[in-house]
This record gives structure tokens, C-alpha cells and sequence, in this order.
């Protein structure tokens, strides 16, 4: 998705993205190196009614606060250090997909993965790297079966890197001033 992660309208449509036309069961992963559990259950709660069975926070980075957490079962946390480091981080991301996922019981979940900037991961790590690190990871995340959407933001980017980056997904979700567009590949 291309626009600001934190913008009201690029969140309400990310939200939509989570949680639209499934009904049941939800988990959530998601990946962040902008907010802390709590402010990422706070965000949550201000956008949509109910909170899934399961969400699974990924911080990435060093200064985000493991202590904010959010008590109770359904809420749990993995963290990276080093956002340089993205073995880890793809480690971490199917460790903590693997919490989502597990269940005793046989009932349908919808599972899905909100990465919210690509962006502050871009000054780590080479476009090349990160490039490669994405196709994996949604390649795999493909083969599973979860529903992903990750956010990077346009204007912080040359074209090039916007125009690799995106070539990597399936769709291209654009929130512009005047709308929200749809690129299919």
C-alpha cells in the first residue's frame, strides 16, 4: 500500500484490507518499527469494532518499548534489534506466524500479516536486500495462505524504489488525495 502508514485514510484502508468481507475467526501479525504493543492495540481498537483471536506483534528496532505490552493470552510479542538484520527478522516473522496459526481446534481462521512501513526498514538495508527479503517473505506467506499488506511511503522514496518495491506484489494500493486506486500486476 502506498501512502503515509499513519495517515487516517491510509489507515482506514489498511484496516479494511484486514478485516473486510472475512467473517469469522481472525489473526493478526503484525510487523512494526514504528509503534509499541500497546500503541499498536490502541490503533486497533480506535479502527475496528473487535479485536482478532490472536495478534502477534513484530518490533523491529531497538527503541520501541518490549515493556509497553499488552496484558493477557491473545497478545504476544517477538522482537529484532537490528533492523539491518533481516535473517532474524524473517525468522522472527514465521516464529510469530506460526503462534497465529496454531490452534487445537479444526474451525477456519483467516490469518493475516499488516507490515506497517517498509519505509524506516529502507534506510537499513539496501533496496536490492530488501527486495529480495520481500520476495521471500511473501512468497512464503503466499504458500500459507495469509492475507498480507505492507505500507511504504511514497514520498519518501524515489521512483525506482517505489516502482521495484511494488513490482514485487500482487496489487498496488494507491491513497491519494483524490482516492484510492487499485494496480493489479
Amino acid at each position: 500500500m502506498l501512502g503515509s502508514p499513519m495517515d487516517s485514510r491510509t489507515l482506514e484502508t489498511g484496516f479494511s484490507l484486514l478485516t473486510g468481507g472475512h467473517s469469522g475467526r481472525s489473526r493478526v501479525l503484525w510487523i512494526t518499527l514504528l509503534n509499541t504493543p500497546r500503541e499498536v492495540v490502541d490503533i486497533w481498537d480506535d479502527h475496528c469494532p473487535a479485536r482478532p483471536d490472536r495478534l502477534q506483534v513484530v518490533l523491529v528496532g531497538d527503541g520501541l518499548s518490549v515493556a509497553d505490552t499488552v496484558p493477557g493470552p491473545h497478545v504476544g510479542v517477538h522482537t529484532v534489534d537490528d533492523p539491518a538484520d533481516l535473517t532474524t527478522l524473517g525468522v522472527r516473522v514465521l516464529n510469530a506466524l506460526s503462534a497465529v496459526e496454531a490452534d487445537d481446534e479444526d474451525e477456519a481462521v483467516d490469518v493475516c500479516l499488516r507490515f506497517d512501513s517498509l519505509t524506516p526498514l529502507s534506510q537499513y538495508v539496501s533496496r536490492e536486500g530488501l527486495g529480495q527479503f520481500l520476495h521471500v517473505l511473501t512468497t512464503r506467506l503466499a504458500d500459507a495462505g495469509v492475507r498480507s499488506h505492507f505500507h511504504l511511503d511514497p514520498m519518501a522514496h524515489d521512483s525506482q524504489t517505489v516502482h521495484a518495491l511494488g513490482s514485487i506484489f500482487d496489487t498496488q494500493v494507491r491513497v491519494e488525495d483524490d482516492g484510492v486506486s487499485l494496480t493489479h500486476r
